[in-house]
C-alpha cells in the first residue's frame, strides 16, 4: 500500500511576525490548559488536501507552482473569534478585514486549479481567512484571565506574497509540518 501524505496549502507568517505572536501566547500558556499552537505551526489553511498519494502530491506541486508567487498585500490579523463561538470554543482563532478579500481570492483560484485539474473536492464552506490560536476539548469555559488577556492581543500585520505545500504528520505531542514547496 502506498504511502499517504496528509497536507494542505497555506500561507506562512514571516519570522520577525510569528516572533511577536509567540511571545504574546507565552504569556497566554501558564493561564489554562489548553493546546496552544506553536510557532512553527502558524499558519493560514487555503485549502486543507487530506492525505494524498507521492504521485497526487507531485501534480498538485506541478499545479501550484504558477501561483507559489503573487502580487504582494498586508493581511492584518487583529480579532479573536472561535469556532463554534467563544462561548464554547473548539478553536480559537486570529482573524481580521484588511488582507480577507485578497487572501480569499487566492484560496478559491486554489480550490478551482487543484479541484478542476485533480480529482479533489471542491469547498463547500465559504473560506474564512483565520491563524488558528488554540484546541480546546469539548465543554471547556476560558478562564476569565484569558479572555481578558486575549483581548490585549496586538494586531498582526505582514506581507503576504506566497502560498506553501505543507506536509501534517500527526504526532500525540500535536502536528509537525513541513514544506513541500
Amino acid at each position: 500500500m502506498p504511502e499517504l501524505i496528509r497536507a494542505f496549502v497555506a500561507v506562512k507568517l514571516p519570522g520577525n511576525v510569528a516572533d511577536e505572536l509567540e511571545n504574546f501566547l507565552a504569556e497566554l500558556r501558564p493561564l489554562a490548559p489548553i493546546r496552544w499552537v506553536r510557532r512553527e505551526q502558524f499558519h493560514i489553511t487555503l485549502k486543507f488536501l487530506g492525505e494524498l498519494p507521492h504521485e497526487d502530491i507531485e501534480q498538485v506541486k506541478e499545479l501550484l507552482e504558477p501561483m507559489k508567487y503573487f502580487d504582494p498585500f498586508t493581511m492584518r490579523l487583529d480579532y479573536i473569534g472561535a469556532f463554534p463561538n467563544l462561548s464554547v470554543p473548539r478553536t480559537l482563532w486570529l482573524s481580521g478585514k484588511q488582507g480577507a478579500y485578497e487572501i480569499s481570492r487566492i484560496a478559491y483560484k486554489v480550490d478551482d486549479v487543484l479541484c478542476s485539474e485533480m480529482e479533489l473536492p471542491h469547498e463547500t464552506k465559504k473560506f474564512r481567512a483565520h491563524l488558528t490560536l488554540a484546541r480546546l476539548k469539548d465543554d471547556y469555559r476560558l478562564p476569565e484571565a484569558v479572555v481578558r488577556k486575549l483581548g490585549e492581543i496586538p494586531p498582526i500585520t505582514f506581507e503576504c506574497s506566497e502560498l506553501f505545500l505543507m506536509r501534517s504528520q500527526l504526532t500525540p505531542g500535536g502536528p509537525i509540518y513541513s514544506q513541500l514547496l
